[in-house]
């Protein structure tokens, strides 16, 4: 009997885990569904400008194009690691971008090829501070952060945002937006590698939230399996 019971209070705690989990994928899959959907819907919309990052709702002005005039700052730049293009390693090169209206963003100017050992740097196609007009897709911050590419969405190691570790690594604070450019005014500075649009799949956590269930079914399964093989015993004692 005691078998039976301990046998059965490890069931329904496995169980509540498996269920759990099963939740949490499923919440993932949702959230990634409907990301898709925003994105889907919005890199069709109509052009918006500076004006309506502070009108509308993120959810309104995510992933759409926006044209912009301002200036480039060019000794404000990172270049981040693990950029992949073709299957070719490189950078993606992040520069500090001024508007008319003196407000800061960060613009992804697009990928480079790393340099031909770890001690040459990439060749990285420069930038001035003169006035332009950019043409970009706008990532908003908080809705970047709702789901990564990874399958478990780990966060970064300190917690902290994409745009808050830009930041800090530069002392300076910016708009909770940041773009990828696509255009600009002067034809030297569009990018030959834009930084492209993340692949629009749910990605595999249905199929996980339906494994997490399996393995309930398995544990609960495995304690019939466990009952009967002691009521089995109980009666060949009688």
């Amino acid at each position: 009997m005691k078998r039976i019971v301990g046998a059965s209070l490890l069931a329904v705690i496995l169980v509540a885990l498996c269920i759990q989990g099963a939740r949490w994928q499923f919440d993932r899959h949702e959230i990634r569904h409907a990301k898709n959907d925003l994105i889907r819907a919005n890199i069709v919309k109509p052009l918006i400008g500076e004006s309506d990052l502070g009108k509308l709702k993120e959810d309104d002005v995510a992933w759409r194009t926006i044209s912009i005039t301002g200036r480039f700052i060019p000794e404000t730049e990172i270049l981040l690691r693990n950029r992949y293009h073709e299957g070719q390693y490189g950078f993606g090169v992040i520069t500090l971008f001024q508007s008319s209206s003196n407000k800061k963003y960060w613009v992804d100017r697009g990928w480079v090829i790393a340099g031909k050992d770890a001690l040459t740097p990439p060749d990285v196609s420069p930038v001035d501070s003169d006035l332009i007009t950019i043409e970009a897709r706008v990532r908003a911050e908080k809705l970047e952060s709702q789901i990564s590419g990874t399958v478990f969405a780990v966060p970064g190691a300190d917690g902290s945002s994409q745009l808050a570790r830009w930041n800090n690594e530069k002392s300076i604070m910016t708009e909770p937006f940041y773009f990828d450019l696509i255009e600009a005014s002067r034809s030297e500075f569009i990018p030959e590698v834009p930084a492209s649009l993340p692949e629009l799949s749910d990605g595999p956590h249905l199929a996980y939230s339906l494994q997490w269930v399996l393995f309930a079914g398995l544990v609960l399964f495995g304690l019939y399996l466990v009952v009967r093989e002691e009521r089995k015993v109980q009666a060949e004692k009688l």
